[in-house]
Order: structure tokens, then C-alpha cells, then sequence
């Protein structure tokens, strides 16, 4: 296979597929990731030979059944032994792999996709998701991080002269690598959120969706229609349906706490920190009155902690279990019989 990009890395410095096979064996190595990170932010060759790599391994294991990605591999095996005499030679084979999954995933998509250049259909198709309970962070090209939470699908749909993702579903916190010539632009739900060197809680609902500022400006706009709303610091948007957008001050920190692993609740009804607590397990809590789902509360928990959520309800007589089992627990009102 003939590779006539050029290289960005040195014997003593990895190229983008020797910091990828670095990070896959340490991931938890900070030395390793500050190492990293100066790297990544040293020159835009580096953050773009980045992203071909990295996105394309996420092709690869979306793909990894398809049987051209399967040939591609059968018929590289033969240069991995010859490179694995030197680590880095190594990581080269490791995204010559990439690179002919790519290839192979592009010669699929070109029969219905023709506009599209083999690097644009790779990152077309670049798909993060997470499980329920689960968090992810995901460092992008040009530095900037996108953090998932629990049950979360975000798609890189461009990485050119727009930083273009879409949030699927679910919830994700982006802190933006700062570049006005590149802007940064989040597609949810039909809107858009447009942003430069901020930092953003954007979150799709059953019956709502929201943007939540911490730093920075973004301003959002309906793709559907010529509505657009600048957001300050402290800001979150809010809108349940087909309803108006509505902008309130709110304390952006509680938005972003599922970071921490928390969710913080003030003067809540319980049916909605409860709807809220079962978004992060798979061991669901079903409310058994009316009565008791509009309970007010005001506390902070951690998420995916059923049980602990649960025994403080019970320890504070708010409610009681009826019925518990590896699936649901059933709470109703303390003073039923």
C-alpha cells in the first residue's frame, strides 16, 4: 500500500497512528496525555492527521464485519509482521489498516454518495455513543472535547471549514478549541448551536431540548425557520415541543454536574428527579401515586446510584419500596397501608 501524506512524527516523537496506539495501551497515563495534547496543538497537519486516524478507527469498528474492511485486513497482515520489528513501524501498520477500512467503507458509500471524497465519507460516519450509566470524553482534531453522558450518540459530520457534530441523542458538554476562522457548530434537534472557544451543555429530552452556557457566546438557530438567540454566560434555552424557545439564568454548574458523576436537585417534584435518575441505569424506579411523584426535594446524588437514591428516600421517610427486583423498584407513599 503506497501512503504519500506526509509523516508528523520523528524516532522520538509518534506520528498521529503512534499516539493512537499509545493512548489505546495507557489511556490513564497523564504524562502520556500532556505529551500528547502539545502534539496534537504543535500544527494543524498534526490535529488533521489526527483526525484521519482516529475517525477512521471509528469507521473501522463500526465496520469491522464489512467484508472489504475483513480482505483489507487478510491482505495487510503480511506488512504488519515486516513492521513490527520498530514500534512506531508498528503504528504505521496500525493505520495502514485504518486508512484501507476507510477506503473500503468509501468505495461502499460512493454508489450512493458520489459528492463525497474519501476523507468526508470516513468522517461522515464517525460515531460516538455511549450506554446507559456510561460517560465518555472524546478529544477531537483541533483540541476541543466533547464529554458524553449516559445513553448518548454523537456524529462528526465535518471537520473542515465548519467543526460540524451532531447530537443524536442524549447529552453532551463541549468545551471548544478557540479558531474563528473554523467555526464550531453542534446540530441537535433541528437547531443549531454555533460557538467559538466557549463551553456548552447541549441536551435532547422526550419532551424537551436545552442549551446551557457556562463560558463564552453561542448563538442558536432554527434550521426550519429564521429564529436565532445569542447566549451569554449563565443562560440556558429551553424548549418542550413545538412551544416558543424560553432563556432563563440558571446555575450552569448543577447543569453540567452529571460530569462529576452527580445530579443536583433543588425544590424538584420527585417524579422528575426520578425520570431524571433513571436516565443514568438500567434498573429502573417507578412511582406508585400521583401524590408522591409531586413531592418536592432538593438534594445531590450520584448518578447510577438506584439503590443509595432509593435507601435516602426510605431513611427520610419520602417514600417506601413496595416491590424491588433487578430490574425496577417500586416506591409508594410512606403512610399507604
Amino acid at each position: 500500500m503506497n501512503d504519500n501524506r506526509s509523516s508528523h512524527g520523528t524516532p522520538a516523537e509518534p506520528d498521529a497512528a503512534g499516539w493512537f496506539v499509545l493512548l489505546q495501551r495507557d489511556p490513564h497515563d497523564e504524562s502520556l496525555r500532556s505529551r500528547f495534547d502539545a502534539w496534537l496543538n504543535a500544527s494543524y497537519d498534526n490535529q488533521a492527521e489526527w483526525t484521519r486516524v482516529s475517525l477512521s478507527w471509528e469507521t473501522l469498528g463500526l465496520m469491522r464485519d464489512d467484508p472489504q474492511v475483513l480482505r483489507a485486513r487478510e491482505a495487510l497482515k503480511a506488512d504488519i509482521k515486516e513492521r513490527s520489528a520498530m514500534p512506531f513501524r508498528w503504528a504505521a501498520a496500525v493505520a495502514a489498516i485504518v486508512v484501507a477500512g476507510g477506503v473500503a467503507l468509501f468505495t461502499g458509500l460512493t454508489l450512493k454518495a458520489p459528492q463525497h471524497n474519501t476523507v468526508a465519507a470516513v468522517r461522515d460516519v464517525a460515531v460516538y455513543r455511549t450506554a446507559v450509566g456510561d460517560q465518555r470524553i472524546v478529544t477531537l482534531a483541533d483540541g476541543s472535547r466533547a464529554t458524553l453522558s449516559t445513553d448518548t450518540e454523537l456524529r462528526v459530520t465535518s471537520w473542515g471549514a465548519k467543526r460540524a457534530l451532531t447530537l443524536v441523542k442524549g447529552e453532551a458538554f463541549f468545551e471548544v478549541a478557540k479558531d474563528p476562522s473554523h467555526p464550531f457548530v453542534v446540530t441537535a434537534a433541528g437547531r443549531t448551536v454555533t460557538a467559538l472557544g466557549t463551553a456548552f451543555n447541549v441536551r435532547l429530552a422526550s419532551d424537551h431540548w436545552s442549551v446551557a452556557l457556562l463560558e463564552g457566546k453561542v448563538r442558536v438557530a432554527s434550521l426550519n425557520s429564521a429564529t436565532t438567540t445569542d447566549l451569554l454566560p449563565g443562560a440556558q434555552l429551553v424548549q418542550y415541543g413545538s412551544k416558543d424557545w424560553a432563556v432563563n439564568r440558571v446555575d450552569v454548574q448543577r447543569v453540567s454536574a452529571w460530569r462529576s458523576g452527580d445530579v443536583i436537585f433543588d425544590d424538584q417534584p420527585l417524579g422528575s428527579i426520578v425520570a431524571e435518575m433513571n436516565r443514568y441505569s438500567n434498573r429502573k424506579i417507578r412511582l406508585g401515586d400521583a401524590d408522591l411523584a409531586q413531592t418536592p426535594l432538593s438534594g445531590r446524588f450520584k448518578t447510577g446510584d438506584t439503590a443509595g437514591f432509593v435507601a435516602t428516600l426510605e431513611a427520610y421517610g419520602v417514600a417506601k419500596v413496595e416491590q424491588s427486583g433487578p430490574a425496577q423498584i417500586d416506591l409508594v407513599s410512606p403512610s399507604r397501608d
